[in-house]
């Protein structure tokens, strides 16, 4: 996902119109690869966000926040020491490419006048923030492109900032020579080998705008040439309709796109980018905060379903136990046929009927076969007990260990981590019963109002067990996924019937975690316990119906907390 130089030449000229002579107030590096400018312009506070991640690298005005670390990196410190107070005096493209620069002015500390540059590419992978003096020179950047991995792009302290060469001509450009050297063939495709700026998508929007539905002609007409030229201009001046069309940012409403798909229209250019990127950014910042967690919880599941292997293997291995007792029997009755030295026993099995060998270690006398026989009788017992408990330890265990992963699926961005790492700690003995694993404010449980009724929703299994055996009282109406992992649910009913649509209502927040309609049981609290020997927020449950509900969160009767 990555915009067009059409899109992000709209987007500097409006940034350009905002930003000019703003004065920077504080400036912030919430991520490894994203900056924050907080600034004042006309009386208004407004926060520019630059970010070259390759998942969503951008730049653009935002109203959503995000806390500072503990300590600053050495980008922060660098642009905090010259742009301390600086003003903003122009934004705009660098090099007619996907390079928005921004440049500012400031005062050093003997009080003169000076000039810095920022400049953020916005490529994708190859997205980059790059921080210079009035000479270009590098006094940073986010990241640094040394000799032998950029011979044509070296991004060092100390290097003169040189953007890789354009091979092509911009469409910002006159086009006139490349226009003047077609010679025939799909016109589509020579203005993508030859002019740059556009993405497939706007090449498309391009020749629809242009009314050109053959691409391919033998050479330009008189006509042809001044309804490209004419359509040039339109694009390179156009009258901005931001929009957000599937998962990408336009400047204006193509047409060849809206016909079938649905067009969320904005104001402004930052707004639309600050609607669409802001979520993929916490979608992607979510998951890496999360990969080591998720890691963890495969290798935990993974040995736990090996034990359970072992424990199935075990317990076939304990099948032999009756044969060993009976050989062992078999042995006894029939003990005065035999002597020291025979190595089998050929006898009648009276309990099926049927004629059987024994095998006899030829070195020791018959009763001690027989001995022999009944101590691994004994043995296989006593380990098919162990191993029959042990199995259904191992399988509670594993439905937990698959609860905590469905946890981690369903982690809202915002959300701590530390319910979890408990929950792995005490699994897997990391950590003392003692020893905290973070000490943080713990996360409050999802509440609800519906129509007078509150509806607790838990995010982890510490909150479900809170929320069913210590908020819900015995009369109140307890909620959960039909045999399968998710959250507890439970209204308070202060003694009152709950309505149809409460019921309702609190099924779908239950079933909000599924992709589809789920059946959701609910039952009253006191038909719910506690699994015997199970862990947090397993539970067993009796008397209950069912209800389908549709997934939905129903975000706007959540309080705020």
């Amino acid at each position: 996902m990555g915009s067009d130089l059409f899109a992000l030449n709209a987007l500097a000229k409006e940034l350009d119109a905002a930003l000019k002579g703003a004065r920077i107030d504080k400036i912030q590096q919430p991520e490894a690869d994203e900056l924050r400018f907080f600034v004042r312009n006309q009386g208004k506070n407004m926060c520019l966000v630059a970010s070259c991640n390759a998942m969503a690298p951008r730049l653009h005005l935002t109203v959503s926040k995000k806390p500072s670390p503990q300590t600053a990196p050495n980008m922060l410190m660098v642009l905090r020491k010259y742009l301390g107070c600086a003003n903003v005096e122009s934004v705009g493209v660098y090099n007619s490419d996907r390079i928005i620069y921004i440049k500012f002015h400031a005062k050093t500390e003997l009080l003169d006048d000076a000039e810095f540059f920022m400049f953020v590419e916005i490529m994708n992978r190859y997205s980059n923030i790059v921080f210079t003096d009035e000479n270009l020179v590098i006094l940073d950047a986010i990241k640094h492109l040394p000799l032998d991995i950029a011979r044509s792009h070296v991004v060092l302290r100390g290097v003169k900032y040189a953007p890789v060469p354009q091979p092509k001509t911009s469409y910002l450009d006159d086009c006139s020579a490349v226009l003047d050297a077609y010679k025939g063939g799909n016109l589509r495709t020579y203005f993508k080998d030859n002019i740059s700026g556009f993405s497939g998508a706007t090449f498309t929007e391009f020749f629809v705008r242009a009314g050109i539905d053959d691409e391919s002609v033998a050479s330009l007409s008189a006509e042809m040439r001044c309804t490209l030229d004419s359509t040039l201009d339109e694009f390179r001046e156009p009258k901005t309709e931001p929009c957000i069309i599937g998962s990408e940012v336009y400047p204006i409403v193509y047409e060849s796109l809206s016909e079938n798909n649905f067009v969320r229209r904005f104001d402004t250019m930052s707004e639309a980018y600050d609607a669409l990127y802001t979520s993929i950014d916490r979608e992607y910042r979510n998951k890496t905060r999360l990969k080591a967690l998720s890691t963890q919880i495969k290798r935990l599941r993974a040995r736990v379903q090996k034990n359970i292997l072992e424990d199935m293997t075990k317990l076939k291995e304990c099948e032999e136990m009756e044969t060993c007792r009976i050989y062992g029997e078999l042995i006894i009755n029939n003990i005065y046929t035999l002597k020291r030295g025979d190595k089998t026993l050929h006898c009648l099995n009276y309990y099926t009927g049927e004629e059987v060998d024994i095998p006899l270690d030829e070195k020791l006398p018959p009763s001690r076969n027989s001995a022999n026989y009944y101590a691994k009788y004994n043995k296989l017992k006593r380990t098919k007990e162990f191993v029959e408990k042990k199995l259904v330890r191992d399988q509670n265990l594993l439905n937990y260990v698959i609860s905590i992963e469905d946890e981690i699926d369903n982690l809202p961005f915002d959300a701590s981590l530390a319910p979890i790492e408990e929950e792995i700690a005490a699994i897997t003995g990391s950590r003392s019963s003692k020893q905290k694993v973070r000490k943080e404010r713990p996360d409050p449980p999802y509440v609800y109002l519906v129509d007078g009724f509150y509806i607790y929703r838990g995010k982890n299994n510490m909150q479900n067990e809170e929320i069913t055996f210590k908020i819900a009282s015995s009369n109140d109406v307890w909620l959960h996924l039909k045999a399968q992992h998710g959250a507890h649910t439970v209204i308070i009913t202060d003694g009152r019937t709950v309505p149809e649509n409460v019921l309702k209502i609190a099924a779908e927040i239950t079933a909000s975690t599924k992709n589809a309609s789920s059946d959701v049981d609910y039952t009253e609290r006191k038909n719910v316990k506690r699994m015997p020997g199970g862990h947090p927020g397993q539970v067993i449950y009796v008397n209950y119906k069912t209800i389908l509900a549709i997934p939905n969160k129903h975000e706007e009767l959540l309080i705020k907390r």
